[in-house]
């Protein structure tokens, strides 16, 4: 029986894609001596899990480097995973080689993030719409011909431009083509990397209006991978946030502009260019650099460079004190707090008095906090005042960030939401309390933990994610 005779029959606002603990990992070398001494696990994407419904847009968010287009590429399964499922009309395509699920390919598409290297310059525009349907065994020759030039008309091209090659056209025309190349099979789901971040404004909104009108008129499905969350606001149903292989947050569009609850979230959207040449309001700006997939943080990924680190059970500190501790915490770990040391010897450093009174202007003007804290502090100034960094560094991190719930526990909840009837899913141990009381809005611990290393044999990719 072909997988084709086991597929669901999924009406509008149903499930089409059940994605469940999606992990990849991948070994960063390959070869005679790492098969001897082993290598590290980049671990691009990481027990990712969300649904999408048939007809609905999902877009997915997030830093260059996050995963985004890994995560796309491993549920299409043009990358094996290492661990999870991802379900497309009740099949699991991850337990199905590349042979049995080609017939599935005709319902899947792609839409690449470079309208130019994406397509064939040797191939005529009509050759290109035409190849799925031929690899499909779709139509006979003058159908496929008939639809191609059908889809150009659909896209806002001109049926006449079927006899020319790629390079004739502009970067806007190029992705439109590659529109009406992915809906050439007729899909139900169109998984866009990047469709629009290539292409000027302008043009952007005209590609965009595209794929809302054929969303419209063929009931497709849309999973936009993008990082220009303006873009994202007009065309998504549900966004979906994504930070170094992970999940930050998920909710309905309006729901996660109007009351982003996660600080990456909130980080990403202060971010947002205001064209308004009279505002003159601080904007928020995330600091430190986004760790190694090789080696990401634990717990919660983002509490590197989190401004809301939750202050550890331990100390008993006020908020304004944590406050100080948390700022001197991020000024050790990268260097921020300026000291000048003398420069006749270059090994000699400073008084730990000198150190320790600079500290207490910059980050405690209200009296440091005693006890525990206090000797913490104090220790870590010894370190500075001898230019030992690394040891202050390493003395903060495991005593106040390591010490944080937010290191030790993976946060995974969802709280009721003020705008719209989905839940709102926020990774974020700052909501523990709140989706602890909310009603149906608890814990989520549906998906599997991922695998700690990468499948044998496969090596860690570049690009863009």
């Amino acid at each position: 029986m072909s997988v084709l005779d086991e597929l669901d029959d999924v009406e509008m606002g149903e499930t089409l894609l059940e994605v469940r603990g999606l992990t990849k990992h991948f070994q960063s070398d390959s070869g005679f001596l790492a098969g001897l001494f082993g290598s590290d696990s980049v671990e691009a994407v990481d027990d990712v899990t969300f649904d999408i419904k048939k007809g609905e847009t999902l877009a997915l968010v997030g830093e260059s480097g996050c995963g985004k287009s890994t995560l796309a590429r491993t549920i299409l399964q043009l990358i094996k995973p290492t661990a999870g499922s991802a379900s497309f009309k009740g099949i699991d395509l991850t337990e199905h080689s590349e042979r049995t699920i080609r017939p599935l390919r005709r319902d899947m598409q792609m839409i690449f993030q470079d309208p130019q290297s994406s397509l064939n310059p040797r191939m005529k525009v009509g050759q290109i719409i035409e190849e799925p349907m031929q690899a499909h065994d779709m139509y006979t020759a003058a159908e496929r011909r008939d639809r191609a030039k059908e889809l150009l008309d659909r896209v806002r091209l001109d049926p006449g431009y079927y006899n020319r090659y790629p390079h004739e056209f502009s970067g806007g025309q190029r992705q439109r083509i590659n529109l009406a190349r992915a809906m050439a099979t007729d899909p139900d789901l169109i998984v866009c990397d990047e469709p629009v971040s290539a292409l000027d404004v302008s043009v952007q909104a005209q590609v965009l209006n595209t794929m809302r009108d054929l969303q419209e008129e063929f009931g497709l499905t849309y999973l936009v991978i993008s990082h220009d969350l303006s873009a994202v606001r007009y065309i998504a149903d549900r966004v979906a946030v994504m930070y170094l292989g992970h999940i930050a947050e998920l909710a309905e569009k309006e729901e996660l502009y109007e009351n982003p609850k996660h600080p990456y979230t909130r980080a990403l959207l202060d971010a947002i260019p205001i064209p308004d040449p009279r505002s003159r309001d601080a904007r928020g700006t995330l600091e430190g650099d986004v760790p190694s997939p090789i080696d990401p943080p634990s717990g919660c990924r983002f509490r590197t460079r989190c401004p809301s680190l939750i202050k550890p059970s331990e100390y008993d500190l006020s908020d304004a004190e944590w406050d100080g501790v948390l700022a001197f915490t991020r000024a050790v770990q990268r260097r921020t707090f300026a000291l000048e040391y003398p420069e006749e010897e270059e090994k000699e450093g400073l008084p730990v008095r000198t150190v320790s009174e600079a500290v207490n202007e910059e980050y405690f003007p209200d009296g440091r906090p005693s006890g525990p804290v206090s000797e913490v502090i104090d220790e870590a100034c010894r370190s500075i005042a001898d230019r030992e960094w690394a040891d202050a560094q390493s003395l903060v991190t495991e005593r106040f960030e390591e010490a944080s719930t937010c290191a030790t526990d993976r946060p995974q909840y969802a709280v009721d939401a003020e705008h719209g009837s989905d839940p709102h899913r926020v990774n974020c141990h700052l909501y523990r309390e709140t989706a602890i009381a909310s009603g149906d809005a608890s814990r989520i611990d549906e998906s599997p933990r991922a695998a700690d290393a990468a499948a044998p044999g496969e090596t860690a990719q570049t690009g863009d994610d």
